[in-house]
């Protein structure tokens, strides 16, 4: 399996590739066009597995957005309303490269059967279609008072599956000889924020730069180190390379089992 997926489900590119390399012109355009399009037709029911891979996809299409839907499904294993959730993303440090906003990007894991949208009335009850039967789209909208969401079954087998321990476990499966400096890494942002730099610096020289391609030894950039951590979810950019609350987590349990 390639060192990009988990399962079916990639981790794509960083989020520091160009907007022309990720198709990035107009991407709310572009989504909104492929939604559109795609609800114009009958759609077959799709089984689980296929929409697990559906949302997958959504989530790790765009790099700038990955972590933000992620992180979105895991708030929402408890309904949430709207507002909530749209207060609770702001906050993350993600946010501030995020190209669209947080209404637009909960829209999208509806679509993808990763969030479930529930609908109450005034009283808190929750809205069925039943009783919207025969209703003009005012008397609808007089019905409704409130926007609520909690991910599904198929969001929460995909936070099980994507979760960052898990594609951190799967990166050091992969290349077990970098452990050491993957750890390394770890560390050394923990401690405090660091500049890609000092990275560059703190890895010069090491054999793990080495890789084989073609039958020819190259010599990896650090990058590499920091690109995988980031995909994996480990890092995050907040004013210097830091680490993620799970970052955190995955360090103190690969230094207890030590």
């Amino acid at each position: 399996m390639p060192e990009e997926q988990m399962r079916s489900v990639p981790m794509m590119q960083s989020q520091h590739q160009t907007e022309e390399d990720n198709g990035f012109a107009d991407p709310a355009a572009n989504d909104m066009a492929e939604i559109a399009e795609q609800e114009a037709q009958p759609q077959p029911e799709l089984t689980f597995d296929q929409k697990l891979d559906k949302l997958g996809y959504t989530v790790t299409r765009q790099p700038l957005d990955r972590e933000l839907l992620y992180k979105t499904l895991v708030f929402c294993l408890e309904e949430r309303p709207l507002n909530v959730i749209e207060q609770e993303m702001a906050t993350y440090p993600e946010f501030a490269s995020c190209t669209t906003n947080q209404y637009y990007l909960i829209t999208k894991l509806v679509g993808a059967y990763g969030l479930e949208l529930i609908e109450k009335d005034v009283d808190g009850n929750v809205v069925t279609p039943e009783q919207k039967v025969g209703l003009t789209e005012d008397e609808e909208d007089d019905l409704v008072a409130s926007f609520h969401y909690k991910t599904t079954e198929v969001g929460r087998a995909f936070v099980e599956e994507y979760s960052p321990k898990a594609r951190l476990v799967q990166m050091l499966q992969l290349n077990p000889e970098r452990t050491e400096t993957y750890v390394d890494v770890l560390e050394f942002v923990h401690a405090q924020p660091r500049t890609y730099a000092e990275i560059q610096k703190l890895l010069a020289g090491r054999p793990a730069l080495q890789t084989v391609i073609d039958g020819h030894v190259e010599t990896m950039q650090p990058s590499v180190f920091v690109d995988k951590l980031e995909r994996a979810g480990a890092l995050v950019w907040k004013e210097g390379w830091t680490l993620t609350e799970e970052g955190v987590e995955f360090l103190e349990e690969m230094k207890a089992d030590e």
